[in-house]
């Protein structure tokens, strides 16, 4: 039997990073580190009986943070709506979250656990809270990337803020690294093409104005063509608006990791 000492208001999600808009409207906002991409709700339960079970709990299907862009303001919920959020577009295919979140869904279920369940899985991220004037927020925005990182257990611990209880992690889809002149990454991936999509998240995250110059590939197969196709958007993005970098160098190979991944040193010119 639980105790109320036992029971904690807890959902399951994925941190978040981004670029985020130094200014917002005006709204209860979350801080950044408090923002995150919920996939199941429990509400208030016993955490003693959770924590028992999360060593068996299914695990994310992919080993690497997915990339995305914000790519519009939503007002939760539709009727009478007291969240502030910004709705995921996912740059590589959504359908491993997706079918993430349902087989997440029937375990906490098998497990007596009774998650909020919509209808369609609705990626988004909160970041502000009623009172808010929705034409400010509309008004305002503008698209700009994101990636997932480490999976969490979060308790709602009151007044917007989240404590992390227990986290299954990821590997960063890019981390920037030293370099004596220009700005240099490492890319993870676990395909040539998941490595393109990140290493632009990693320009995008530089400048965001260059999201709108990602074309849509059917495949890339090799560090070549990643490279093309970043060099692409970048002159794209330099001949319509002026760009921060030159080009992405011809430079390094795609290197086999351990873990079944792959990563590539990116050196961009700028």
């Amino acid at each position: 039997m639980s105790d109320d000492t036992t029971r904690k208001r807890l959902f399951f999600g994925f941190e978040v990073d981004a670029p985020w808009p130094t200014h917002l409207p005006n709204g209860r906002v979350l801080l950044e580190k408090e923002r995150h991409l919920t996939t199941a709700f429990l509400g208030n339960v016993d955490f003693s009986q959770l924590e028992s079970l999360l060593e068996n709990a299914p695990a994310p299907s992919f080993k690497i943070g997915l990339a995305g862009e914000f790519d519009k303001v939503v007002f939760l919920p539709s009727t009478n709506p007291h969240v502030v959020a910004y709705h995921v577009s996912w740059m590589e295919n959504p359908s491993a979250l997706e079918k993430d979140v349902q087989t997440f869904m029937h375990w906490l279920k098998s497990q007596g656990f009774n998650p909020n369940d919509p209808k369609k899985f609705l990626p988004h991220v909160t970041v502000s809270r009623s009172p808010f004037d929705s034409v400010s927020w509309n008004q305002t925005f503008q698209k700009f990337p994101m990636i997932l990182r480490n999976f969490h257990l979060y308790e709602s611990i009151g007044n917007l803020r989240y404590k992390t209880l227990w986290t299954y992690p990821l590997l960063p889809p890019f981390e920037e690294i030293e370099h004596t002149a220009d700005i240099a990454y490492k890319i993870r991936g676990e395909t040539p093409f998941q490595l393109y999509i990140h290493a632009f998240t990693a320009l995008a995250f530089k400048f965001p104005e260059i999201i709108s110059f990602r074309k849509e590939y059917v495949s890339i197969e090799n560090l070549d063509a990643i490279i093309i196709a970043l060099n692409r958007a970048i002159s794209c993005a330099d001949s319509e608006m002026g760009c921060p970098f030159k080009a992405v160098s011809f430079h390094g190979h795609i290197k086999q990791e351990a873990n079944a991944t792959l990563s590539w040193e990116m050196i961009v010119d700028v």
